[in-house]
């Protein structure tokens, strides 16, 4: 599996690129700023985006999702339960995103939003 960490400072908060590298599957979790940085990420890492997933819908800070997704070819992934006027896949508590040998498992995890989802991330070649 590979996994990589984005801290930011402006706004604070971290954003995750994680997936298969034998079967070049990645996705991103929490974007802010500059699409840039996870593009040049993934290419480097030699993976294809296939999920761009935000959490919750961010009122503390402007998610790059939409923008990501859409330059990346990769399905915008929000909880099920998110109340949005834009077009995204909806998922569902226990639904699994596959990515390779990597699976990333919704739990619905109400909270910080109604609709906060944290995800269960496996590689099924080590477990």
């Amino acid at each position: 599996m590979i996994l990589r960490q984005f801290l930011h400072t402006d706004p604070v908060g971290v954003s995750y690129l994680f997936g298969c590298g034998g079967k070049a599957a990645a996705a991103i979790v929490d974007p802010a700023g500059d699409i840039e940085l996870y593009l040049r990420a993934a290419e480097d890492a030699g993976m294809r985006i296939h999920f761009v997933i935000d959490t919750h819908v961010h009122a503390d800070h402007l998610s790059a999702g939409r923008a990501l997704a859409e330059a990346a070819g990769a399905a915008y992934v929000l909880s099920a339960e998110a109340d949005v006027a834009f077009p995204f896949k909806g998922v569902r508590d226990g639904e699994v995103l596959p990515l390779g040998n990597v699976t990333a498992t919704i739990l619905h995890t109400p909270g910080h939003t109604p609709e906060h989802v944290c995800l269960l991330v496996s590689d099924r070649t080590r477990a």
